[in-house]
């Protein structure tokens, strides 16, 4: 195998395992989510808690409200991955990625209920969450649901919105941040 061979083969085994790598870990946000919104008081026992302990946040005001929340949430259905919004956030977490931005506007000004709604056919109630830097989808999940410094607490408000029933979920990296996953939300398709 010649050099030029083998380099190719490097850079394609690690194009796959990125791929992989993001396939695993947007299955994992899934999981996350719909744990908390099925069993919101058995996901503060099997993931908050401990994640709590571990990071030493029990103190913090955000995290106090979020439990509050979560005790008085009522199990809701759980988000079904949708092809069509997986594009849409796939294409916006790329394009984050590749600029550096951070937010729900693209980067050629396109803002992100145009591309949820004409892009994805979406309908109803839609919304958007992007996090950045989180490599652990746990850590990305409670992120948004602590929603530190956020007032409006929207990301928490997303992802326990009973009218909620379809998702789609990217991870790409960020040359700012490393990776930021994005999350689109809708009601209907």
């Amino acid at each position: 195998m010649g050099k030029r061979n083998f380099y190719s083969l490097i850079i394609l085994l690690s194009f796959q395992s990125t791929i992989l790598f993001s396939q695993d870990k947007e299955a994992e946000v899934l999981k996350l989510l719909n744990s908390v919104r099925t069993d919101p008081k058995g996901f503060i026992k099997a993931y908050l808690t401990p994640y709590l302990e571990e990071n030493k946040l029990e103190s913090n005001s955000y995290v106090k409200s979020l439990l509050a929340d979560l005790k008085n949430t009522k199990k809701m259905g759980a988000l079904q991955i949708s092809p069509e919004l997986t594009r849409v956030a796939r294409q916006h977490a790329k394009d984050m990625g590749k600029t550096g931005q951070i937010g729900h506007t693209s980067s050629d000004g396109t803002s992100f209920d145009q591309r949820v709604r004409k892009k994805a056919k979406a309908g109803g109630l839609i919304a958007e969450n992007c996090d950045y830097g989180n490599w652990e989808a746990i850590d990305s999940v409670i992120g948004l649901l602590i929603d530190d410094g956020i007032k409006s607490l929207g990301h928490r408000k997303n992802i326990l919105e009973p009218k909620f029933k379809w998702v789609g979920i990217a991870i790409e990296p960020h040359k700012t941040y490393g990776v930021n996953c994005v999350m689109d939300f809708a009601e209907s398709l």
